[in-house]
């Protein structure tokens, strides 16, 4: 394997965090299996002025103040986590659906969390990744309003899922999705699992999708769609509080 200038640093910064005392030059030498002094001298140099490591009066090199920062920042990602994961367990639970939570990136969608009902089978686990395509519940919200506004690309959407979906409902509720910021698929794309989404901004942009999906025979047996959605926007508030915080 070849290590490269950054794979080192990496490992350089990983291995002093490990060392209460820190870790002299010979040291990390050491543990980067002896390269020439020189690549050590640079890769520590530049640690240093970037104030990830500090060079100690014993002449150890121990974390300086910038991991600390990245400490704070992971832990608010870690802990904003745990409150969305506990209002997507409160969604499954008192809806009996599923819920998932995606990202998306270079037209994939990931799911990063899942709640899911054995009766969604149109709801994805944790980890799958998906191309960006409109049967993906809360897709709409990451696609290109410009994309979504041309019929011919919303067309080859709705036929290579399944041509028997009636493309003037589709059309209208995706302009009724991006108008109101909150998906109700009506059950199109799958019949008998009625789904919702709403966006999570950060910053003005989506930054992740919530989404939940219960069989269209409960709400036949009396759930209300308003309830859903009004839970939905509660959750999408709360959590875009909490991101922007």
């Amino acid at each position: 394997m070849q290590h490269t200038t950054l794979s080192r640093a990496l490992f350089v910064i990983d291995q002093v965090s490990k060392a209460p005392e820190g870790l002299r030059f010979s040291e990390i030498r050491a543990r980067l299996g002896q390269p020439s002094p020189t690549t050590v001298t640079k890769i520590l140099k530049q640690l240093v002025a970037a104030n990830v490591l500090v060079k100690t009066d014993t002449g150890a090199y121990t974390l300086g103040v910038k991991p600390y920062f990245w400490g704070k920042a992971a832990g608010r990602v870690q802990d904003t986590m745990q409150i969305i994961r506990g209002h997507m367990r409160q969604l499954h639970d008192d809806f009996e659906a599923s819920v998932n939570l995606f990202t998306c990136s270079e037209n994939r969608m990931l799911c990063l969390e899942s709640f899911m009902a054995p009766q969604s089978p149109s709801m994805w686990p944790a980890g799958q990744s998906l191309p960006l395509e409109l049967p993906v519940i809360g897709s709409v919200f990451f696609f290109q309003h410009s994309a979504l506004a041309e019929e011919d690309i919303l067309h080859a959407q709705v036929q290579a899922h399944d041509p028997g979906v009636d493309f003037q409902q589709v059309r209208r509720m995706v302009q009724t999705s991006l108008e109101t910021g909150l998906q109700d698929d009506q059950g199109l794309f799958y019949p008998g699992v009625h789904r919702f989404a709403v966006p999570l901004r950060k910053e003005g942009n989506v930054s992740m999708v919530l989404g939940l999906g219960v069989l269209a025979a409960r709400l036949e047996r009396g759930l209300a769609v308003e309830d859903i959605t009004a839970r939905m926007r509660e959750v999408q508030t709360r959590i875009e509080e909490r991101m922007a915080g």
